[in-house]
Formats: C-alpha cells, sequence, structure tokens
C-alpha cells in the first residue's frame, strides 16, 4: 500500500517566519524613553556632574538627576524587560521533537521520530502578540511615567533645599537681632536703667532665637542632603541659589480635557483593558486547546521509514475551563473600573493641584503687596522714633524681627507656589495623580522655624 508523505518542510518554514529573527536594542528602548520624556516635560541639557563654580539651577538639577541617579536608570530599563516580554509572547511555541531507539532483530536499530506541535500555540500567536503588544504599550507608558514623576520630584526637592536656605539665611538674622537686642538689655541693666524681668526676657528671646536657629540649620541640611540623594551627586551649600525666583509669573488654568487626553496613567490603563479584554478572548479557547497537539510521525525499521501523523488532547472532563475563562472575565472587569476610578482621581487632582497653586500664588501677591511693605513702614518708623529717643530698643528690635518673620512667610509662600507650579506642570505633562496628590502635603516640607510667628 502506498503510504502518504508528510512533510514537515513547510510547517517548519512556517513557523520560522512568524518567529523571524525580532531583536531588542535596550539601548533604543531607553532612548525613546528619554524621548517621550522630553517631549512632555521638555528637552534636557546632557549634565554628568555639577560645575565647581557657579550655581545649580532647577534644570540643571534635573540634568544632574537623569544622568546619576542610578535608581532611576535601573527603573528604565523596566522599558526595555517590557520589550522583550512582548517578543518572547508574540512568538509561536517552539515545536518538539522526541526521538526513540531501539535495537533490531539483527537488521539494524529502530528509530522513531516524532515532531509535534501546540495547536493552539500556533493559531493563537497573532492573538498573544495583540495582547503583548498592549501590555507592552502599558509597561512603556509606566516607564516614561516614572521618569515624568522623578522629574518633578527633583524639581520639589529643589525647590524645598533652596528654600531651607532662604529660612535659614532670615533666622540668622532674627538670631543676630536678638543676639544684639541682648548686648543692649545688659548694658542698660548694668546702667540700672530697666528692670531684671525686661533682661530676662531678652535672654530667654535670644535663646529660643538661637534654638530656632539651629533647627532651621538643620532643616537647610536634611533639605540638601535629600537633593543629594535624588540626583545622585553631592551638593554643597553654595552651589545653591541664595533665594527662590521672587514675584513669579501667574499660573495657567489647566485644560482638563488635554490633561487627560495625555494622562499616561490613563493610557497604560486603557492598554491594560485592551490587553484584559484580549486574553479574555484567547481563554475561551485556550481553555480548551491549551493540550492540543498535531504533529508527524517517523518510524525506521528494517531500514524502511514510514511516516504519519498523530494528534494528543486532554479530555476536558474534571476541568472543563470554566473557572479559566470566569477569572479572566473578572481581571476585564476589574481593568475597566481601574480605568474609571483613575479617570476621576485625576479629574479631582487637577482641581486639588490648581486650588493649591492659585491659593500660593495669592499669598505671594498679598505678601509683597501689603505685608513686606508694611513691615518695612513700620521698621522704618520705629527707626525713625528710636533715633529720636520716643521708643526703646526693645521696640527696635521687635520691628525688626517682624521683618523677619515677614520674609519667613514670603518664603513659604514662594516656595508653596513653586510647589503647585511643579504639580501643574506634572499633571499637564501627562504626571501621575498619587505623586500630585503626595506634593500637596506639607509632610514634604522642611521644618519651619518662624519662632512666634
Amino acid at each position: 500500500m502506498k503510504r502518504t508523505r508528510f512533510n514537515a518542510l513547510p510547517v517548519l518554514a512556517i513557523l520560522l517566519a512568524v518567529s523571524a529573527c525580532a531583536t531588542v536594542d535596550p539601548a533604543a528602548v531607553q532612548a525613546n524613553v528619554m524621548s517621550s520624556l522630553a517631549e512632555r516635560s521638555g528637552p534636557v541639557a546632557d549634565t554628568v556632574l555639577p560645575r565647581e563654580e557657579g550655581t545649580v539651577s532647577e534644570d540643571m538639577a534635573v540634568s544632574l538627576a537623569l544622568a546619576n541617579n542610578h535608581r532611576l536608570l535601573a527603573r528604565l530599563n523596566e522599558a526595555g524587560l517590557a520589550r522583550v516580554d512582548q517578543v518572547m509572547a508574540s512568538r509561536p511555541v517552539n515545536p518538539l521533537v522526541e526521538v526513540m531507539t531501539l535495537p533490531g532483530d539483527g537488521h539494524g536499530r529502530v528509530w522513531d521520530v516524532d515532531l509535534r506541535a501546540s495547536l493552539l500555540g500556533i493559531a493563537a500567536t497573532p492573538w498573544r502578540a495583540a495582547a503583548a503588544q498592549d501590555r507592552y504599550e502599558a509597561r512603556q507608558a509606566e516607564t516614561v511615567l516614572a521618569a515624568l514623576d522623578f522629574v518633578a520630584d527633583t524639581r520639589r526637592a529643589w525647590v524645598d533645599a533652596v528654600a531651607a536656605r532662604q529660612r535659614l539665611d532670615l533666622q540668622q538674622r532674627i538670631r543676630d537681632a536678638a543676639a544684639a537686642s541682648l548686648v543692649v538689655a545688659e548694658e542698660i541693666r548694668a546702667a540700672g536703667n530697666s528692670p531684671a524681668l525686661e533682661l530676662e526676657r531678652e535672654r530667654i528671646f535670644a535663646q529660643q532665637a538661637e534654638l530656632d536657629y539651629l533647627e532651621a540649620e538643620h532643616a537647610a541640611l536634611q533639605a540638601r542632603l535629600a537633593l543629594g540623594r535624588q540626583l545622585g551627586v553631592p551638593v554643597s551649600a553654595d552651589q545653591l541659589p541664595v533665594r527662590l525666583e521672587p514675584r513669579p509669573a501667574p499660573l495657567a488654568a489647566i485644560d482638563t480635557q488635554a490633561a487627560l487626553s495625555a494622562s499616561l496613567p490613563l493610557a497604560a490603563a486603557r492598554a491594560s483593558v485592551e490587553a484584559a479584554a484580549g486574553e479574555a478572548g484567547l481563554e475561551n479557547w485556550a481553555s480548551l486547546l491549551e493540550h492540543v497537539e498535531l504533529g508527524g510521525v517517523f518510524e525506521r525499521e528494517d531500514g524502511d521509514w514510514s511516516r504519519g501523523w498523530m494528534l494528543e488532547f486532554a479530555l476536558p472532563i474534571f476541568d472543563t475551563g470554566s473557572a479559566r475563562r470566569t477569572a479572566a472575565q473578572l481581571r476585564t472587569e476589574q481593568a475597566i473600573h481601574q480605568h474609571a476610578a483613575l479617570a476621576y482621581e485625576i479629574r479631582n487632582a487637577l482641581e486639588a493641584a490648581e486650588a493649591m497653586a492659585m491659593l500660593a500664588q495669592r499669598r505671594v501677591t498679598h505678601i509683597e503687596d501689603d505685608a513686606l511693605p508694611t513691615s518695612e513702614r513700620l521698621m522704618d518708623a520705629t527707626m525713625r522714633q528710636y533715633n529720636a529717643m520716643q521708643v526703646s530698643v526693645f521696640d527696635l528690635m521687635a520691628a525688626v524681627q517682624m521683618r523677619s518673620r515677614t520674609g519667613q512667610a514670603y518664603v513659604e509662600a514662594l516656595a508653596d507656589w513653586h510647589r503647585g507650579r511643579i504639580a501643574l506642570d506634572q499633571i499637564r505633562a501627562g504626571g501621575s495623580p498619587a505623586m500630585v496628590a503626595a506634593s500637596d502635603s506639607g509632610d514634604t516640607a522642611p521644618t519651619r522655624g518662624e519662632g512666634g510667628h
């Protein structure tokens, strides 16, 4: 009887064509992440180490952090790993070859060669590839999001460090004023022209001013060290600006729809929904056909080869796959609910960040237009009255201290304004609402040494 030959070459050719060499270039993947980051947050200069002379600006701090923070660099490798997973999931399952040989009856050995492949592993490759592409896009968006949030964190750390240095400078003025007031009080007391209670009051005030200065000094050091951790390189106090930028420009309102369209968390959530839906559709078949294998059988006996085919499958008696199908549907519904919740959270974060920024802007305007000029006029008037011997030196010192505390409040308002600006820019660029919410809290601000203000 004439046997029909089973030719495996067409099958192998199809498999090789589907799994054509897809290589992963980690450098190119990371370059794509940085390119997406630059499109969203603006171009970043290639700065590896801080200059020995000059100050570290906010933009320079971002450049330093992107080049030197190894935790970020490790996080950026997630994009390459996601690409590797996507390539692996897009390839068909490798066929299996089973070779068996037995001694013959004096006419050579008996050879049995089986070549088989998973039917689902081949047929479902396009669906698996589409789901893998969705998963890759989600992880790619998450990696860009991590870099974008890192940039915002770096800018906040820079603002905190500069504000802490500016507060330290103002607290030093308060301490010096209190020390000068104490010296005058001791001289007046030694001359017998003031009661002992006045001297004790000035001494307590000077001691409190010294404690506040030490606290501000510690806060400035901690803020600078935190900035150094963020940058990945140490930063000295002399490399920081002495003050934040005064009279900031008005903040522009956020376009909610544009922010939602740019949102990377939403993009990742959408890709996860699409991937879960595709995987749920594939699971309907995979739960029944996962263990179906089709292949060829080649047997050599007495010097002659015989060929045939084989079909192997599992009987769905005990496990019909219903649990897997239900789980896939639940994962799809879960992804849909998470996407809807995230969209609402982003809208809420937009409103909260905008309110915080606008409040800080009003505070800055009020202090610049009213509080600072009023404290200046009070100090000038007190100085004139002191020169005319109409008020005591204690009144003069009180005016100086009030002026210094107004300056402290101004620094806080400026820092809050810059934090609000960073939060709004972060949202416009597609940043994480969780990170934006974290920036709204006052827990990250350095300890304030404002005395009795």
